[in-house]
């Protein structure tokens, strides 16, 4: 086994790269020179090409990508894409196409949500479609005659294409002359020919010339996401074997609660997947759709669409919604927020004047925030892991990542299902017993009692956990992380 790992290890990154007993990755380089300082012992080696791990989450709302250079091993996350006009890392998983016979492709991430928005004539702005690759029965041609591989395929190249232009600009090589392995991640929930189909999207695109194949490494987001808890979370050292942790990834759409378990029994710590609970519709894009029925029911007898100053007014509106939501935490139900009203939206012509427009903004009760948009929500994230808490009625911790796994208000809920739980007053436990009885239809099918969960971990850089997760899987997939899930 060592033989073939080290075999695999040299082909990609030379023949000075060895393993220990332990599986460390050790270059071995430095140590023959110093052995051979005038060179007369040491083997003759062509120079050595440093080659670079990629890491592609593609999201139903975001798409995240990571890199490191396999010399240091430094994450690098790419931040900066086209017309990116907000601090979030990952880019909108969207495509703009023409609707004319020919259908083109006009342009993809936060370029298509600007043109699409300047100019709707003629166009289809393709968006949600990862959610169809769950869906065996659906048909490969989408409503408007465009084909899913297609848009898919289409995508990845874009993705890949301003990749190459940000690697370029880390290093003096063309990243078309260094070698390049990918980790990409797949839902847990896929099957077999999804994920096959997904392969042959990239040998399209250009990425891989075959599949499967030797410079390609799949995993499920949750494996990606245990890999980067276990380097960057200083609460996973304390984790022994035998012990229980989960990983919420709570994204734009959907939401998946996983649990794993600790293996140390071979003498290299393993995971084995125990279970999981998946939902749609239970994501921060949720919170963005419900504000906006908040809204619309403060404009009651606005007609939003009858100028279209008043329609971009509008939506500029919505938009403040973003920094409420990135900010918003426990205290933030006792507090007043407030967003700027464009003179475009011509509230003044409302009558009575709104009790809400203060100045030139709109008040808004955080405790109204709670209960229309975010708790709604929430409820729904509580019931996947109350599911698995069932299940496993003591859980070591619960790392949260993903774009929504960032929120605060969702941890904060989330923890105080965690104190209730390790209580044992009758107060506690009639509220748990209540909370036993919810599923996520409502429909009071219970499963007794959840169990504790020791800590609420919130991930760093959780929205870029997957993509992270995923180059450091690959970095090391040719030695112990080739076995670390069961």
């Amino acid at each position: 086994i060592k033989q073939k790992a080290n075999t695999l290890l040299s082909d990609f990154w030379g023949d000075s790269i060895d393993i220990t007993k332990e599986g460390r990755i050790v270059d071995r380089s430095a140590q023959d020179q110093s052995e051979s300082p005038n060179g007369s012992d040491k083997k003759q080696r062509s120079p050595r090409q440093t080659g670079i791990v990629v890491g592609i989450d593609f999201g139903n709302t975001f798409t995240g990508v990571s890199y490191a250079h396999q010399g240091d091993g430094e994450l690098i996350d790419v931040v900066k894409w086209p017309k990116h006009q907000n601090s979030y890392a990952k880019v909108p998983t969207v495509s703009l196409y023409k609707t004319n016979e020919n259908k083109a492709l006009v342009d993809w991430g936060s370029s298509a949500l600007t043109s699409y928005k300047r100019s709707k004539i003629d166009r289809v702005l393709i968006r949600d479609y990862k959610l169809l690759l769950f869906d065996q029965v659906a048909k490969g041609r989408l409503d408007n005659g465009l084909h899913l591989t297609d848009v898919f395929t289409q995508y990845l190249q874009s993705i890949h294409r301003h990749l190459m232009e940000e690697v370029n600009k880390s290093q003096v090589m063309a990243a078309e002359t260094v070698p390049i392995h990918y980790c990409i991640t797949v839902p847990q929930s896929w099957t077999l020919p999804t994920r096959e189909l997904i392969l042959r999207c990239y040998v399209e695109a250009g990425i891989i010339l075959q599949t499967p194949a030797p410079n390609m490494t799949v995993i499920t987001e949750a494996e990606a996401a245990a890999t980067y808890c276990r380097e960057k979370c200083e609460e996973f050292e304390s984790l022994k074997d035998g012990d229980i942790f989960m990983i919420c990834d709570a994204g734009g759409l959907t939401t998946t609660v996983t649990v794993f378990r600790v293996d140390d029994a071979l003498g290299v710590r393993q995971f084995v997947r125990m279970s999981s609970s998946h939902a749609e519709n239970c994501g921060s894009v949720l919170l963005d759709r419900r504000f906006r029925e908040l809204i619309l029911s403060k404009l009651v007898g606005l007609d939003i669409d009858a100028k279209p100053t008043r329609q971009k007014a509008f939506e500029t509106l919505l938009e403040g919604f973003r920094e409420i939501k990135s900010q918003f935490d426990a205290g933030s139900k006792d507090e007043i927020k407030h967003i700027s009203v464009p003179m475009g939206l011509d509230v003044k012509d409302l009558n009575p004047p709104p009790v809400w427009l203060e100045d030139e903004y709109m008040a808004l009760k955080g405790q109204e925030l709670c209960d229309l948009v975010f708790d709604p929500v929430v409820e729904m994230v509580q019931n996947l892991v109350n599911m698995q808490s069932r299940a496993n009625p003591v859980c070591a911790g619960l790392f949260m990542v993903g774009g929504f796994g960032a929120n605060k208000y969702l941890l904060h809920k989330l923890d105080q299902v965690k104190d209730v739980g390790s209580t044992g007053d009758r107060r506690s436990r009639s509220l748990l017993n209540g909370m036993a009885d919810m599923n996520l239809n409502g429909d009071g099918h219970g499963g007794g009692c959840p169990g504790v969960i020791k800590k609420m971990i919130m991930v760093q850089k959780a929205e870029l956990a997957v993509a992270r997760g995923a180059v450091i899987y690959g970095l090391k997939s040719a030695s112990q992380y080739t076995k670390a899930f069961l």
